[in-house]
């Protein structure tokens, strides 16, 4: 079997969706398959639409057995808003190619159309663009065409996130797949309720290599930053709506009462997050804004940390909450549905998102109570266990053979 993966960014860009797709890849090959995967340059967010963000070079080559081909993107901003008229048109295949946050990658369609694939995997969402050109060149072709839109919900009576991942054009890009990987039961009611066929909805959760996120060093922190006292540790990418503004507020209110805890944020960043905390200044005095980091970092930061706080409410599992878990660490989230669905069995609090007040409060009683963070961490420790990479990869491989057996019925 050939699994072609049509994605945004890849490896060595680090994000939860983009390392799972990876491994998923990875363990194709290990298993005797192939896998390739194409996406674009881009490395910072702002690179889909703006130049002068990093970007990877224009490249083909093999990562761990996995072929890997990065496409460009095109800057023009005048073909850009052409296009994007076409949007505005009220049928879904062109509003799934040409509407908000479309962006143009020469060269990839013809790709599709000549690479010699057996089922090709799209997502996520909203990248719908992308997903559009993976799903009409497995039309072309009669090649199954899967999806994991890993799409975001946000707060409970709230259409702030959702309605940038569950509009007509992209409910109905997923009702054309053959089959639609979802990371959450919440998830799978979500979209079977808009009308994607039941039949094709599959709860198939990314998972987490424990080699990459335990075992680490408890004293890093204190060894290579001078850091004394509690951490609390946020991981992945620092944005608005990750709730990366909100929980340098709380820790504001914190360091105002006397708490001598840190705040560690470490991953890629929004440019708006960057001005925001330069605009905080001397109000932070213990934070720790670190950059991107490695596998072998990831383990540090985890082991090194007293509670692992997640305030966002855009997530469609949440896998740093199960890699804090593995490190039996508890966690504080955003009360958002699929967060809930995952603490629900103890392993840490949630929050209203954007609450500063709230969350100030909920980190403050666990940074006094240890006995609370080993319970928590304990009861995370088996939801992790649920979780564990080649375990869930395999469900994805019988998945592919499922789809694949069910396409040569039908011929």
């Amino acid at each position: 079997m050939h699994v072609l993966f049509v994605l945004p960014r890849s490896y060595p860009y680090h994000g939860g969706y983009e390392n799972s797709i990876f491994s998923l890849a990875k363990y194709l090959v290990a298993n005797g398959h192939r896998a390739t995967v194409f996406t674009t340059t881009a490395n910072d967010l702002e690179a889909f639409w703006l130049p002068g963000f990093r970007t990877f070079p224009e490249e083909q080559l093999a990562i761990d057995g996995v072929a890997v081909r990065r496409f460009p993107i095109d800057y023009n901003a005048l073909r850009r808003r052409a296009t994007r008229l076409l949007g505005l048109a009220p049928y879904w295949r062109w509003k799934a190619q040409h509407w908000r946050p479309s962006f143009r990658v020469p060269g990839l369609a013809e790709a599709l159309r000549n690479a010699d694939a057996d089922l090709i995997h799209v997502g996520p969402l909203p990248y719908n663009s992308l997903m559009y050109a993976g799903l009409h060149a497995g039309e072309l072709r009669r090649i199954p065409v899967v999806a994991t839109p890993c799409s975001h919900l946000g707060e409970p009576g709230s259409r702030a996130v959702r309605r940038h991942y569950l509009q007509p054009h992209q409910v109905a890009l997923l009702r054309h797949c053959d089959k639609v990987f979802c990371m959450t039961a919440t998830e799978r009611d979500q979209l079977r309720a808009l009308g994607v066929p039941e039949q094709k909805l599959a709860v198939t959760p990314f998972g987490v290599d424990l080699r990459n996120v335990v075992g680490g060093a408890p004293d890093f922190l204190r060894r290579k930053h001078q850091i004394d006292g509690p951490v609390v540790l946020h991981l992945g990418m620092k944005a608005y709506e990750k709730g990366s503004e909100a929980l340098v507020e709380a820790m504001k209110l914190l360091w105002e009462r006397g708490s001598d805890a840190w705040l560690v944020m470490a991953g890629p960043s929004l440019s708006t997050f960057d001005t925001f905390v330069a605009s905080a200044g001397r109000d932070c005095p213990r934070l720790l804004n670190l950059p991107p980091f490695a596998d072998a970092e990831k383990r540090d930061l985890l082991a090194s940390a007293t509670i692992v706080a997640q305030p966002s409410r855009v997530e469609s599992l949440g896998l740093v909450l199960i890699e804090a878990w593995a490190n039996r660490k508890p966690v504080v989230t955003a009360d958002i549905e699929v967060s809930r669905e995952l603490v629900q069995s103890g392993g840490g609090v949630t929050v209203p998102f954007g609450d500063a007040q709230r969350l100030a409060q909920e980190l403050e009683k666990l940074l006094r109570d240890p006995a609370a963070r080993e319970r928590m961490g304990a009861s995370g420790y088996q939801k992790a266990m649920e979780y564990q990479g080649d375990t869930v990869w395999q469900r994805f491989v019988d998945e592919f053979d499922a789809v694949l057996l069910a396409g040569r019925a039908l011929e």
